[in-house]
């Protein structure tokens, strides 16, 4: 029976590994560990409208097909209870990180088994984008992404941006300009708070200096107290300065900011979220919400064909037929099929097979559509070492408190940058698709 978990998982439950069958062929079980974790229903029973419950539907499919009992565990820190797992010497078989940089870490100390041979040689053109490789070598499995570039507006009071939504991040501000308290914003999402931040300040550097610069910049290679930077920095400082956004932004939850859009008297009127959002519209304003894509800057031209992502990444730390078989299925079109539907649509994926047609309603389609354009660049917090995204969820929280000394904080920010080894650094470049 797979034991289901809630969002308090700590290190030692992974202490008890399952041992790899000595049969090869694959009917025992396999071990799961993935961020998802299912919430308490106010009936005291477990939650179903979960992306956690989404990926048990997928997990359930597999168990189905093929006899093999999966022991799920879900927790909001992987990183931190895969660390205890390895160090342990008794890891899971399988792990989804919402971390890339996790990837590289266990490359390095060769915890981590290569997908080379497990997805086959002659795998299908349209699984490529899917496919995390380092050092030459296939180390991760994108299955499920979050496109990240959208605004968010309450349809019934913006029907002008239905019409015409802004084409440059220029016009974005000036359209901005005349409304009290513009924008939605919430810091808080524990055990994480500040990512939303960290969200703001990565679309609109990607959209101000392009995905080449925005590469430099993960990589490890740009100081923060660059001139492209300070300049991101400061427009940031428009968007949040007082009374631009909600108020007591640094305590409000990221996912209960922008549904002030949908007040009697509206208490905000844009939401920069990624598409995890459109759960909460759709039981607080149902078919009362649309989004554009986040809009260039002026200086760069063009149309808004660059989106940031984040994406969940499988990884294979225990070599068994058992995890070989999940990771195949996890690669299948079943399995797409299946947690598109679970999710309500909101499962998304780089599978160049995947028809955003699929997709059951307008808006999950617009979303599914904006993972065909012409560039997508990873995260840029999931990129970095650990001790880098720290200090940059710590660096935002910091600047909407006190935004007077941009500069020390950016220095800040560089002197931890310089204090990082260069192998600790993920160098992965955006897709082009």
């Amino acid at each position: 029976m797979r034991r289901r978990i809630g969002l308090l998982l700590i290190p030692a439950l992974l202490a008890g590994g399952v041992a790899a069958c000595a049969d090869p062929a694959p009917t025992g079980r396999v071990t799961v560990i993935a961020s998802w974790s299912e919430a308490p229903g106010n009936d005291g029973t477990e939650s179903r409208d979960t992306e956690a419950a989404a990926f048990v539907a997928v997990l359930d499919e597999f168990e189905r097909r093929t006899g093999i009992t999966v022991d799920y565990r879900g927790t909001r820190d992987v990183s931190q209870v895969l660390r205890s797992g390895v160090d342990r010497g008794s890891p899971p078989d399988v792990a989804v990180l919402p971390r890339l940089n996790d990837l590289q870490t266990y490359v390095h100390s060769r915890k981590l088994h290569p997908l080379d041979d497990v997805l086959g040689a002659d795998r299908r053109p349209d699984l490529e984008p899917q496919l995390v490789t380092l050092g030459g070598r296939v180390y991760g499995l994108s299955v499920n992404v979050v496109p990240k570039s959208l605004v968010w507006y309450a349809t019934d009071r913006q029907p002008a941006l239905t019409r015409r939504p802004p084409a440059t991040w220029e016009e974005l501000v000036r359209f901005s300009a005349g409304r009290r308290t513009p924008w939605c914003l919430g810091m808080g999402a524990p055990p994480l708070s500040g990512w939303p931040g960290t969200d703001w300040i990565e679309d609109l550097f990607l959209h101000r200096w392009g995905a080449q610069t925005y590469q430099a910049w993960t990589a490890g290679d740009l100081p923060w107290d660059s001139p492209q930077m300070r300049e991101v920095w400061q427009a940031w400082g428009e968007v949040t300065r007082a009374g631009r956004s909600t108020p007591n932004a640094l305590l409000t939850g990221f996912n209960v900011a922008g549904l002030g859009m949908f007040a009697e008297r509206p208490e905000c009127h844009l939401d920069h979220s990624g598409s995890y959002i459109v759960r909460d519209y759709r039981r607080e304003a149902p078919g009362r919400f649309d989004f554009f894509p986040f809009p260039p800057f002026a200086a760069r031209g063009g149309s808004a064909t660059t989106t940031e992502i984040a994406e969940d990444v499988v990884g294979m730390f225990e070599d068994t037929p058992e995890a070989r078989e999940l990771i195949r299925f996890l690669a299948g079109d079943r399995a797409r099929q299946v947690w598109r539907e679970a999710s309500g649509g909101l499962s998304f994926t780089l599978n160049r097979g995947t028809d955003p047609a699929s997709y059951p309603d307008p808006v999950s389609r617009r979303i599914a559509e904006t993972l065909t354009r012409d560039t997508l660049c990873r995260d840029a917090s999931d990129l970095m070492p650990a001790a880098m995204t720290a200090a940059f969820h710590r660096a935002v929280l910091h600047h909407l408190d006190d935004p007077r000394d941009l500069a020390a904080l950016l220095r800040e920010l560089d002197t931890v940058r310089e204090r990082i080894r260069d192998e600790e650094w993920l160098d992965l470049p955006c897709l082009t698709r």
